[in-house]
């Protein structure tokens, strides 16, 4: 199991072009070095959501609320036990949102 308190993360953001000019897209708080994104995404892409770019957006970027803590081997779902293996070194861990944020600028309410 990986020790996720006491490792230093890379963060990312997945995105995707908007119809003007510029992008649209939600932050990745773990392991976003590209060598780890990449492949597991790209992955997802075929095998999770069958090349359907649009499904798997609307799952990455439009159903989540704020961000996400980190992607999960969830999103290898359906992708070939060897493929997963080679991607994860046989480690599994869940896709999980940003929950429990702390907006330090919000109004305090005293008791």
């Amino acid at each position: 199991m990986r020790d996720l308190e006491n490792s230093l993360s890379t963060r990312s953001f997945i995105a995707r072009p908007t119809v003007g000019t510029g992008y649209s897209g939600i932050h990745v708080q773990l392991d976003g070095i590209p060598s780890h994104h990449l492949p597991l995404l790209l992955a997802a892409y075929q095998h999770k959501f069958g090349r359907d770019v649009v499904a798997m957006s609307r799952h990455l970027l439009d159903d989540v609320a704020v961000g996400w803590h980190e992607l999960g081997t969830d999103l290898l779902d359906d992708a070939p036990p060897t493929l997963v293996a080679a991607l994860t070194g046989g480690e599994q861990w869940p896709t999980r949102t940003l929950d429990h944020l702390i907006n330090p600028t919000a109004p305090r309410r005293c008791a």
